[in-house]
């Protein structure tokens, strides 16, 4: 009888693409003489992989527990998790209902003895691995905050907190032109959720914004990215 597969794909922006490891796993399951049954297909786009709930993680861990399938194929342990305990979790729910996992690009199988052994030691790789990618961003961050270090687009990081009435009139005349947000927050420099913000402001008000002679200021949250 044909061993029913699923598999899982994730990455962790938006900017990358799903695609490539879905048609290795594809491409693998055939080689191995698994079947991929209809709606056994898991990918998260844009989710990091120390949240131990994404969506279509949990939805291949359900499918685990309800034995609806034999055997999972991921490309590398850190797509399942960056986290030990979330990793260790999940291969304990796999082994309870029986289900094998296979990790193509790194030989790994939880089949053999080897491949238990193997998986619980990356696990642990792959948290350390995320936490220094954590370190090195929060270093990077407080050296472009300081001033010591740029960002690539030159342009300070975080919200700005003051908008002058010249650039309010700018986005007023952006959607009275008929650009959209996106738009709007190309031609006058500001995300595109400022962009919105302000505008409502200036309309209506808001308990959380300031209002000056000068200009508007805005809390001093973290940056904000166009939508």
């Amino acid at each position: 009888m044909t061993k029913r597969a699923g598999i899982y794909a994730r990455v962790s922006t938006l900017e990358q693409s799903l695609t490539t490891q879905i048609e290795t796993l594809r491409t693998s399951a055939v080689a191995l003489g698994f079947d991929v049954p209809p709606g056994h297909s898991y990918a998260d786009g844009g989710v990091s992989g120390r949240a131990d709930s994404r969506p279509e993680f949990d939805r291949l861990r359900e499918a685990i527990r309800s034995r609806s399938i034999d055997v999972v194929l991921v490309t590398k342990l850190d797509r399942i998790a960056r986290s030990v305990q979330t990793a260790l979790d999940f291969f304990a729910e796999a082994e309870e209902a029986g289900v094998r996992i296979i990790f193509t690009d790194q030989a790994i199988d939880t089949a053999t003895p080897a491949g238990r052994l193997t998986r619980t030691i990356l696990a642990g790789v792959a948290e350390f691995e995320g936490d220094l990618i954590r370190e090195r961003t929060q270093v990077a961050m407080d050296a472009i905050r300081s001033g010591s270090r740029k960002t690539r687009s030159g342009r300070p990081v975080g919200r700005p907190r003051r908008v002058t009435p010249e650039i309010v009139d700018r986005i007023k005349t952006a959607r009275a032109d008929g650009l959209t947000w996106n738009e709007t927050a190309q031609r006058v420099g500001l995300p595109a959720e400022t962009c919105r913000r302000v505008f409502w402001v200036r309309r209506v008000g808001a308990r959380d914004v300031e209002n000056s002679p000068t200009g508007i200021i805005l809390p001093q949250s973290g940056g904000e990215g166009a939508r």
